[in-house]
């Protein structure tokens, strides 16, 4: 497919373009699709920080490293050569960007992509509002001085708003005013601040989704002379089909509960089966992202829009649909460590997650570390669930409640793309098989992340069959037990059993009669 059919290409072609964020799992494919589809780009900057005593230029050599470029690396094997480290940290006056970088960002970009911030659901709100507001905030200052800017994209959530059930593609007033809730974070001790941070975000489940509520409001504020748009994707999950299916770099979100579950480690959650699981592949998002980037850069529009990118309202997906594909990938493409069968599953009662809990998780935890312990090896089961405990916490808001995403600006912008770039920038997730793309989400995480031998499935089946036939026998002598030296020496059971007894004679002799009659 030619890229000058594209407009979308055709826009991007020659343009220099400027992404923080870079490193995260949807900057690594956003990356990757412009250096793939739109290889014409003349160069792309990345702010990259110093991390654990490495530079910048090291970082970038590691993360051009990653799997997700083995495509680009087979049909453009000069890529690398579009690609330029900016040394630089989010929360460092003027990103910390040197003054000789500032001017070539200065006179050269064309494009920005702004999606760096802290996703952990946990931050500290200190942390999370000098990331995601004053970070903001920085990113639009240098855009204001860029000489050539044709648009900058902004990257928000759909959950900024979460406290609403129903949620349009516009921006609402926000919490507090940006510069009040900067003010406040300038002054303030990290201890006080950690201290009043429930009654500062209210309704907000966490600081992400209020750092990222007031981070839409200062776009608005601070964009009204910038071209402008905003892109709120739901929760981000592996690849659908791009340059990979199956995709994955991280365990954030729902991604962990794939191996968590799949290992046995994880039986039981608070959920909804019947509510929305807003899952929205990144590849989707990177398509979505590029084509907003050109429609608002063409100038169709010089409003700053809303584009929710999500798929409740497209090609519904429920936690209940999520359980049942995901059970049958536990033991179609198993684990290779898996320590109890998989058998995890929602439940809407808390009484119900108590007690599965403690007896299928945490009393077995015990005894397995116990057992390490008198191995003299290192117990960590108990720690595992620790960590799920923790993580579990944070992603029931989102499994036990339901929200609609209006999607106007989303569905206008497919109508706006032409054939080619329908084909080539595809976000509309209509066609989205759940089934196959929960199949290609476990064994995602299985290659990716869990770094195991897809080669070994058949052994890993084996193993599991033949632990469920060890655990269907333990449960079937348990039951024994229980009947043989408990119940049998009951009176009262003795009594009941020789009831039951009486009576089915009395029913066979009732229907003997009814024969003969």
């Amino acid at each position: 497919m030619s890229s000058s059919e594209s407009e979308i290409c055709q826009f991007y072609k020659n343009k220099s373009i400027f992404i923080t964020g870079a490193t995260g799992f949807l900057g690594k494919a956003l990356v990757e699709k412009l250096l793939r589809s739109c290889h014409d780009v003349n160069a792309i900057y990345i702010l990259i920080r110093h991390k654990k005593g490495k530079t910048p230029s090291q970082r970038l050599d590691e993360f051009l490293d990653c799997k997700v470029f083995e495509k680009v690396n087979e049909i453009f094997p000069d890529y690398r050569k579009k690609l330029t480290a900016i040394e630089g940290d989010l929360v460092e006056p003027f990103l910390g960007i040197s003054e000789t970088d500032r001017e070539i960002l200065k006179k050269n970009v064309n494009v920005v992509f702004h999606s760096a911030a802290t996703v952990r659901f946990d931050e500290p709100l200190k942390i999370a509002i000098n990331m995601n507001i004053f970070g903001t905030k920085k990113v639009i200052d240098l855009c204001k001085q860029m000489e050539n800017l044709k648009v900058f994209v902004h990257v928000s959530t759909a959950y900024a708003n979460c406290e609403r059930s129903r949620v349009t593609e516009e921006v609402y007033p926000p919490p507090v005013q940006p510069e009040k809730i900067l003010e406040a974070a300038e002054w303030m001790d990290d201890g006080l601040l950690n201290l009043i941070t429930p009654s500062i975000i209210k309704n907000k489940p966490n600081t992400y989704t209020y750092t990222k509520s007031i981070a839409e409001s200062l776009v608005i504020k601070e964009c009204k002379e910038i071209p402008c748009c905003i892109v709120r994707p739901s929760i981000i999950g592996c690849s659908w089909k791009e340059p990979i299916p199956g995709w994955i770099d991280n365990f954030n979100g729902p991604t962990a509960l794939f191996p968590a579950s799949g290992t046995g480690v994880l039986r039981t959650m608070l959920g909804h089966l019947d509510a929305v699981a807003d899952l929205v592949p990144v590849d989707v998002v990177v398509n979505n992202l590029l084509a907003s980037g050109w429609f608002r850069g063409v100038e169709k529009t010089k409003k700053i829009l809303v584009f929710h990118c999500t798929s409740g309202n497209r090609n519904k997906l429920t936690w209940g649909m999520m359980e049942d594909y995901g059970v049958n990938c536990f033991f179609k493409t198993p684990y290779e460590k898996v320590f109890i069968v998989p058998n995890p599953h929602f439940t809407s009662y808390k009484s119900v997650k108590y007690f599965r809990t403690l007896f299928e998780q945490l009393i077995p935890a015990y005894v397995m570390d116990f057992v390490l312990k008198i191995l003299k090896r290192k117990p960590i089961f108990v720690r595992i669930q620790q960590k799920i405990k923790k993580a579990v916490t944070i992603l029931e808001y989102f499994t036990t409640r339901q929200w609609e995403f209006t999607n106007d600006n989303y569905l206008m912008l497919i109508n706006n793309l032409n054939e080619t770039d329908q084909k080539l920038f595809n976000f509309d997730v209509k066609d989205l098989n759940w089934k196959t793309y929960v199949e290609n989400y476990c064994l995602g995480t299985k290659i990716f992340l869990m770094n195991e031998d897809v080669s070994k499935i058949g052994a890993c089946r084996k193993k599991i069959e033949k632990m469920k036939r060890i655990q269907n026998l333990a449960i079937f002598s348990v039951y024994a037990i229980v009947f043989k030296f408990i119940l049998l020496r009951s009176a009262h059971f003795k009594a009941f059993i020789q009831f039951l007894f009486e009576m089915a004679i009395k029913f066979r002799d009732y229907f003997l009669k009814s024969i003969q009659f």
